[in-house]
């Protein structure tokens, strides 16, 4: 189980190359010590393959025995890095952010630092390579025993799943079948829904809306492109707030683990902090890069972030869209309940999320601003940027790691103090 994840990202051949990411590779490899194994793995976008190549073989040269998953999706290769004893695994992706960007993420026990100096081992200590596939029918067999595979099998639902999946092999449907429910796949087929872009854009979400309505299908989702994220989309072609599934799947998990520890990143809806409190539960929130770390320290029930990544520590500690996808059967079955019935159990407030440009050397300067005026008594919570919760509302600054912006989230109970609250905010940002 990896506590730590680092995320390195940058423009294919200039800021990310092959002597980078070599290098890179070369350092992972030196702390984790020669004769160690890690898994690799990644999409199918060719960037992804290039790099990965050289992430390998600096790996090699610091005396690494590599297992390469090929084109695997992450929650897959994590469920299976301790099968293969690796003490850690590296994925390769496209950006969902930026096309010509490639983002590297390392999964690791312990936090590796990447400042070191790199260190190759004499030639006759370079280490091993093999490629593996029984990967797949490791965690399908794991996925359908988790499940409540009969109570899904007796509802038979339809589901409609855009997904980049290899046309030999389609592999989110077949473990979609094995839990009894039919699966229309589009991911696959040529033009529209090629999987050129692997954020899960307005186009994809609106072309499977249509098909779902036309077709009757139970639910959609629209899946990224290393399949740690998902959109769902009910029976009538609604796309469901990200903030809603958190709280649908917060409320299940509850039922059966009352007074549990739920982690949500510091974006969490106030109406996640009611259904926690109601389960006489408690809501962790910590910054986005953290969700994983906090869920192991907690020993918690479940947890996520935006966008559409949730964690469920029954079955694993990383954010996983395939398993979430059968949780959300799983829900739908049992409850006997369709998923815009489960949204209704949600309450979901006005909520608005923008970016405003600030200059990296202004961002702290920002932060300090919102501490002054808020500085008076109210909640606030700089675990990641800051955030003010008032009575009735909240509003969130993060300045981007890798961007010249902030983030700016905020929700309210009442509309006319969101809009309120929205101008005064770009105000106060754009005086800075």
């Amino acid at each position: 189980m990896a506590k730590y994840v680092k995320n390195i990202r940058g423009v294919v051949n200039t800021e990310i190359s092959n002597e980078f990411a070599s290098h890179l590779g070369t350092i992972v490899g030196n702390f984790i010590g020669h004769g160690k194994q890690v898994v690799v793995g990644r999409d199918s976008n060719i960037p992804s393959q290039m790099i990965k190549r050289s992430i390998t073989t600096g790996l090699m040269a610091a005396g690494i025995d590599v297992v390469d998953f090929g084109i695997a999706p992450i929650p897959v290769i994590h469920y299976n890095k301790d099968f293969y004893n690796a003490t850690a695994m590296i994925t390769i992706s496209k950006s969902h952010l930026r096309p010509e960007d490639v983002d590297i993420k390392i999964f690791s026990d312990h936090e590796i630092p990447l400042q070191s100096h790199a260190t190759k081992v004499p030639w006759d200590q370079i280490g091993d390579l093999q490629y593996v596939h029984e990967y797949r029918d490791i965690y399908i067999k794991a996925i359908v025993k988790q499940a409540a595979t009969n109570i899904i099998k007796n509802k038979g639902f339809l589901v409609v799943l855009d997904k980049k999946e290899d046309v030999d092999k389609p592999f989110t449907p077949q473990i979609l079948n094995k839990i009894g429910c039919e699966a229309v796949l589009i991911g696959s087929m040529e033009g529209q829904f090629a999987g050129d872009f692997p954020e899960p854009s307005p186009k994809r979400i609106s072309l499977v809306s249509e098909l779902i309505t036309a077709i009757g299908a139970d639910m959609g989702v629209v899946l990224d492109n290393d399949s740690d994220r998902v959109v769902f989309i009910d029976h009538q072609g609604n796309i469901i707030r990200e903030q809603t599934v958190l709280g649908i799947f917060a409320k299940y998990t509850m039922k059966d683990n009352p007074g549990g520890n739920i982690i949500s990143s510091i974006v969490a809806s106030q109406s996640l902090e009611e259904i926690v409190t109601v389960a006489r539960g408690q809501l962790v929130k910590t910054s986005v890069n953290n969700v994983l770390n906090e869920i192991d320290n907690y020993d918690a029930v479940f947890g996520g972030d935006e966008p559409g990544m949730y964690v469920f520590p029954e079955f694993q500690t990383c954010f996983d869209a395939i398993f979430a996808v059968v949780k959300m059967l799983e829900i739908m079955a049992k409850a006997d309940i369709t998923l815009s019935n489960l949204v209704r159990e949600i309450n979901e407030y006005n909520r608005t999320g923008f970016t405003i440009e600030c200059e990296h050397e202004k961002k702290d300067e920002v932060i300090e601003t919102f501490m002054t005026k808020f500085e008076s008594g109210d909640n606030i919570n700089t675990v990641d940027g800051i955030r003010v919760d008032l009575e009735d509302s909240f509003i969130l600054i993060r300045p981007s790691r890798f961007e010249p912006l902030v983030r700016v989230y905020i929700e309210s109970k009442s509309a006319p103090k969101l809009q309120e609250l929205t101008e005064s905010v770009k105000k106060m940002i754009e005086n800075v």
